[in-house]
């Protein structure tokens, strides 16, 4: 610890080996810069230590108290420009962190101005700000990354190089231009192999070995992108070899070299590593157990087994609790700390205040002292009483330290939670974001483009969150000259709604194409005893108990051969809008579900298959809608606007328009409590479909 506090205090260039008895652990780091704050003697070995335990606190993800730390860099007019520009940057990564963007590019942009003579700093700073502008502006942060490859490059910093080097092969593959991206990210490899040899280490900067590791698994991610798989799994094996003693980046290898397994869909193979494992992502930070998890949960997704995937999911919400949680706590104690140190301060200046008044009253004293010896007696006594206190006092600092030593020791023991904790809460949010977005991808890819697929027809598809449980689906049969229309509605909302209705639409598409000529009733009967096995799940040993879930559909079959259209309806209407006016067909009030008896028959209706007639479609997210005042909108408000004699000659575009603008118009600003799909198919179109695919004519 000592050598560690005697580095720190004559740590001017800011270069440095890691401390022998911590490496660059940031609660060692810190913990050192704190002691030597509170030891240091002038305010440059006061500003040094105060960079230091800044860094520190943003390696561990406490970033509120930095600003605070930094205040007295920025305000001393006469400390070294360096020393004011290491604070500069720790202060815009800081905002960075916190989320705010354009306070973070307005001091990196300063920092870049000041430092003509700092061509480190310089090059630091427009990293940053490459990474910053990655999302909004590529080609800006492009030019940012080049120029501190360009300055990397004269200074003959490897270290420095291999991270402008890794930085510039994100973004051109960002470009799509993934060959210049392998070669820089070959090029950041030879760098960090230097910076290692050379056991180089910047406190601004990571270590050679995680940069290397991180450069060799960003190569080996771009291999497999361009499918270079045998040379991508080599590489994710020597992450996994080289990082035996470091259990983040080998959790990460574990992971990486999982999702290439995955990705040549050896499902197995994947699954086995991961489990493999299982015991060493529970030691390590959340951000990484919340990758091993959704990567198992998507394992099993792919294999269909969905009830442990469901598992894995809520597992990961639980994790995503716990991990807020515990950083709150974190973050608590170190306020503490900051408190004490500020605290700490304002003790010291008041005795300082308090000792420069001792000496110009001791210089009076004297200056009487030869005839009044009995004051300079007092004040002597007076002095030996005032020096006892301040002995006090500097005890009760020191039993001060000894506590918060023993609270960081205590702290030590979550280690594996705060070392590696390198993401910050954002990026957790925005995580199960890009869970939704994949879902949303996912039923997209299942539910086809039917104004593309059937040209004039309509489609009005509004999930209440990003996927939903309402769906629909578009398949046909040339042989027997058949076309299948559907939509549903599936219990729930989110990915548990979406996961239902994905199983439903490749259920009955399934179910038809293996006999295109049975009826809807038999369709639906079938589907019914699909669902029914799928929803049954075993408890201990009590006897299989079905789950609450279904799905209200209706099926529509136009059949060519008969020139006849076939419904059968499981809990949803469907309306008929011809020249005669509107036909209403009632869809009874049993769904698909765990609760429906296995021999209830589903109203079925058979029309003629004639080309002046609108099928209309709509689950129950329209009638359904709620406005300002809690009243619903209902079926009868909607109905009103079909039956006009006018609607009879509308485009299908013209009419999902119409139920649309009366859906917003009854809720306008409150947000929607159901998923809403509306699907608008002319019996015409139909026909222009078979003509073109069965040779059916018109």
């Amino acid at each position: 610890m000592k050598k560690c506090i005697l580095s720190l205090l004559t740590f001017l260039p800011l270069w440095a080996a890691p401390c022998e008895s911590c490496g660059e652990d940031a609660l060692c780091l810190g913990r050192c810069a704190y002691e030597a704050l509170l030891q240091a003697q002038t305010n440059q070995e006061k500003h040094t230590a105060s960079l230091i335990l800044a860094h520190s606190w943003l390696k561990g993800d406490f970033t509120e108290g930095i600003p605070r730390l930094l205040y007295n860099i920025l305000k001393d007019d006469a400390v070294e420009d360096s020393l004011r520009l290491h604070a500069l940057l720790l202060l815009a990564q800081t905002h960075y962190k916190l989320g705010r963007s354009d306070s973070a590019a307005l001091l990196y942009e300063q920092v870049i101005e000041k430092s003509s003579a700092h061509p480190f700093l310089r090059a630091r700073a427009h990293l940053g700000l490459a990474g910053l502008l990655a999302d909004r502006d590529l080609l800006r942060a492009l030019g940012h990354a080049a120029e501190a490859a360009e300055l990397a490059d004269k200074l003959r910093v490897p270290l420095l190089t291999a991270i402008t080097y890794t930085q510039l092969a994100f973004l051109t593959a960002e470009q799509r231009n993934l060959s210049q991206a392998i070669t820089y990210a070959q090029q950041a490899i030879e760098a960090a192999q230097k910076a290692r040899d050379a056991k180089q280490f910047h406190f601004l900067l990571s270590s050679p070995t995680a940069i290397y590791l991180a450069a060799t698994a960003n190569l080996a991610s771009l291999y497999a992108e361009t499918g270079r798989l045998k040379e991508a799994e080599a590489l994710y094996q020597k992450v996994l070899t080289e990082a035996r003693g470091d259990s983040l980046a080998f959790a990460q290898g574990i992971i990486g070299l999982s999702g290439l397994y995955f990705q040549q869909k050896a499902y197995a193979q994947a699954e086995k590593l991961l489990v493999g494992h299982k015991a060493l992502f529970s030691r390590l930070p959340y951000s990484l157990r919340k990758e091993a998890l959704r990567l198992q949960a998507q394992i099993h997704i792919a294999q269909n087994r969905l009830a442990p995937a469901l598992e894995l999911y809520e597992k990961l919400l639980q994790e995503a609790e716990t991990h807020a949680m515990e950083s709150h706590s974190a973050r608590t104690e170190q306020l503490r700390l900051l408190s004490g140190i500020e605290t700490q301060e304002m003790r010291l200046r008041s005795l300082e205040e308090s000792r420069r008044q001792e000496r110009k009253f001791y210089f009076i004293l004297g200056g009487i002292g030869l005839v009044a010896l009995g004051a300079m007696g007092f004040a002597v006594y007076g002095a030996r009483r005032r020096a006892t206190e301040e002995r006090s006092f500097r005890e009760i600092i020191a039993t001060q330290s000894k506590r918060i030593e023993e609270q960081a020791h205590r702290l030590e023991k979550q280690n594996e939670e705060l070392i590696r904790i390198s993401e910050t809460l954002a990026e957790a949010l925005s995580t199960v974001q890009e869970s939704h977005l994949a879902a949303r991808r996912l039923q997209r890819a299942i539910m086809p483009d039917i104004e593309r697929i059937l040209p004039g027809s309509a489609i009005y598809y509004q999930p209440m969150h990003e996927v939903g449980g309402d769906f629909y689906a578009f398949t046909s049969n040339p042989q027997a000259a058949r076309i299948l229309f559907m939509l549903g509605d599936a219990t729930g909302h989110g990915v548990s709604g979406a996961i239902l209705a994905g199983i439903f639409v490749s259920t009955v598409q399934n179910l038809f194409q293996r006999d295109p000529f049975q009826s809807p009733q038999a369709l639906l009967q079938a589907l019914l005893r699909s669902t029914q096995a799928f929803l049954r799940t075993e408890e201990d040993s009590s006897p299989a108990l079905p789950l609450r879930e279904g799905a209200e559909i209706a099926i529509g079959i136009a059949d060519f051969r008969t020139n006849k259209l076939h419904f059968g309806l499981a809990g949803r209407d469907v309306w008929l809008l011809g020249s005669e006016g509107l036909n209403i067909l009632d869809g009874g009030r049993r769904d698909i579900g765990s609760y429906t008896p296995m021999d209830y028959e589903f109203p079925v209706y058979e029309e003629p298959l004639r080309k002046d007639v609108s099928i209309i479609l709509f689950t129950d997210g329209l009638s359904g809608a709620i406005n300002s005042s809690g009243r619903k909108l209902g079926i009868k408000a909607v109905r009103t606007q079909i039956e006009t004699a006018e609607a009879r000659s509308l485009s299908a575009e013209v009419l999902r328009d119409r139920l649309v603008e009366i859906y917003r118009s009854w809720k306008q600003n409150v947000e929607p409590n159901d998923d809403v799909t509306i699907m608008v198919i002319p019996t015409a179109a139909l026909y222009a479909y078979a003509e073109k695919r069965f040779s059916v004519k018109a």
